[in-house]
């Protein structure tokens, strides 16, 4: 009798401190994660396993890395047990990726949750994928070779004019915004040490002028340039193509109107 009020007394407690436990069975769900490869050595990155609602009981469950176009020379492969205590709803579990300078392409692989005890499995596989930062290459919209580009003034996306009144610039020059993986500047170099062009309709390479280079927030992989584009392009679709350190990226088509 008296071990029935004491866990009353507990189970009361948690929801006076606004802790709702699991009708029934929870379940576990594990996300997803992208990283950067980088140059060298090993890091580490963390996924995630989420407990639909804390549960009286402790949880546990066994978690195995799982091959993929990445192989365990990228990433470092194994199998443990972790639990979740009562009350806790998550747990992390950190991976170790390795960096190298070889140009790869971008590599997946999978963290699988399997064994659950006093717990269900609602998403039970994780997808790593590892994103090669060596190979310059310009973002293209998904099994296109369009690019991802847009007006960096206006965020509007393509057809785009060559001029707008929508600028800051004296010129009125339109500066598209393309995105870049891979693009590594030295300590201090300058964005004049990237060039780009764009090939126009006659087949002709028009230079363009490389007015902004940045590392996009949030995505320590992809780098926004912003290029000034020039009247000697020929309206309709173009190639775009940036260069450093002498590589030169994939083309990718943006579609351009005078004004």
């Amino acid at each position: 009798m008296l071990i029935k009020q004491f866990l009353g007394l507990i189970c009361l407690l948690f929801v006076s401190a606004g802790i709702t436990f699991a009708q029934g069975t929870p379940s576990l769900s594990i996300n997803d994660i992208t990283v950067p490869e980088l140059d060298s050595n090993f890091f580490q990155r963390d996924f995630t396993i989420t407990l639909s609602a804390p549960s009286t009981q402790t949880v546990s469950f066994t978690v195995s890395t799982q091959e993929g176009s990445a192989t365990s020379a990228d990433f470092g492969a194994g199998s443990t047990v972790l639990t979740i205590p009562p009350g806790s709803t998550s747990q992390t579990i950190g991976i170790l990726i390795a960096g190298d300078t070889a140009v790869e392409g971008t590599e997946q692989f999978f963290v699988n949750l399997s064994n659950p005890v006093n717990a269900t499995i609602a998403d039970g596989q994780g997808v790593g994928t590892i994103i090669d930062d060596d190979a310059l290459l310009l973002l293209n919209q998904t099994n296109s070779t369009r690019a991802v580009a847009l007006d960096s003034v206006t965020f509007v996306a393509e057809t785009l004019p060559i001029v707008t009144e929508r600028n800051f610039s004296p010129d009125q020059r339109t500066q598209l915004a393309v995105f870049a993986i891979g693009l590594k500047l030295g300590n201090g170099e300058p964005a004049s040490a990237v060039t780009a062009s764009a090939e126009d309709s006659t087949g002709t390479p028009r230079p363009l002028t490389v007015e902004f280079v940045t590392p996009v927030p949030n995505f320590p992989w992809l780098t926004q340039v912003n290029l000034k584009l020039t009247d000697q392009i020929v309206p309709g679709d173009v190639k775009i193509k940036i260069s450093l350190h002498g590589q030169t990226s994939n083309p990718v088509l943006v579609n351009l109107r005078q004004s």
